[in-house]
């Protein structure tokens, strides 16, 4: 999924990642990591429940994000898709994250939540800390996956949605087939299949692997 991806599927819901306190913007931006950038959710929490620590602790404490994402300062110029972090300030009290959609001099046009669903909106930079940057070197989506696989892991679970938050509708055991028909998605720090349930007559979802990868299955 890439930045207008991800705001043509987020834009005006309310993302609540961790299912507490509703949609909070730490909730977006942990969306945002785990959809475009492949991270995985615990490397994207804060240290202190406040979203502006992701930025100033969680960056130096988590090898997986520092693997997906440059820690610029507030005086870089930004960029779309980055995500700026702001400090208590008077307009951003509790701190804040957002995903930059476009610089507007004294000010940025995020994508942004809380207060209210996911909406576009702008910001001044005032209390900016400054940005994490998507690094350009990302894992590839895997390609050439449409046909039989054969489970390599004990247990892979089956969903009805292409993310850790869809419903377990079955389970594949090692050594069992499955045939895919070469879709693919990134969500939640994996890249996902899909196949025709053969009783639901359904979309299905596995994992193939930690997003870049298919280790889940083998030919």
């Amino acid at each position: 999924m890439n930045i207008d991806q991800f705001v043509s599927t987020y834009n005006g819901k309310t993302v609540d990642v961790d299912r507490a306190y509703g949609g909070q913007c730490w909730d977006l931006w942990s969306r945002y990591a785990q959809d475009v950038a492949g991270v995985p959710q615990s490397a994207t929490n804060t240290s202190n429940g406040w979203a502006g620590s992701v930025y100033t602790t969680t960056y130096d404490r988590q090898p997986a994000l520092r693997a997906k994402f440059d820690r610029l300062p507030a005086s870089a110029t930004p960029r779309k898709g980055d995500v700026a972090f702001w400090g208590n300030a008077p307009a951003t009290p509790s701190t804040h994250v957002a995903i930059v959609l476009a610089d507007q001099g004294g000010s940025l046009l995020c994508l942004t939540q809380n207060p209210g669903a996911t909406h576009q909106g702008s910001i001044t930079k005032n209390g900016l800390l400054g940005y994490l940057r998507p690094k350009t070197a990302t894992a590839s989506m895997p390609s050439g996956i449409a046909g039989t696989w054969r489970i390599n892991v004990q247990a892979l679970n089956v969903r009805d949605q292409p993310t850790t938050r869809g419903n377990v509708v079955a389970q594949y055991k090692a050594g069992q087939t499955v045939i895919l028909d070469g879709w693919t998605t990134r969500a939640d720090g994996y890249d996902w299949g899909r196949y025709i349930g053969s009783s639901s007559g359904k979309h299905r979802y596995i994992a193939l692997g930690p997003a870049g990868t298919t280790s889940y299955l083998k030919r």
